[in-house]
């Protein structure tokens, strides 16, 4: 979301857990993420022009597309690899 609050001058980096090394380790990944129901709106003095980067995602989602609420878009991402979760969930 933070891609999409800037207009995408703060994107995400691509996260991935390869362990190498062939011993025991342990990976603790920290998200921050908007209310369910908050609809994310692009911040006001960031003149950043909001770039279609969908070709470059696993999901082939643009985020500054979207319309809805954080969880529309957040359930839609996810049941691409979980579709039960949405079914679940709504």
């Amino acid at each position: 979301m933070l891609d999409r609050m800037t207009g995408g001058l703060y994107r995400s980096t691509p996260h991935r857990v390869l362990n190498k090394s062939g011993k025991s380790r342990l990976s603790f990944p920290l998200f921050f993420d908007p209310g369910f129901d908050t609809v994310p709106k692009k911040i006001e003095n960031i003149s950043q022009p909001a770039k279609d980067d969908s070709a470059e995602r696993w999901d082939k989602a643009n985020v500054h597309s979207f319309k809805g609420t954080y969880g529309d878009y957040i359930l839609n991402k996810v049941s691409k690899v979980f579709p039960e979760l949405k079914r679940d969930v709504l």
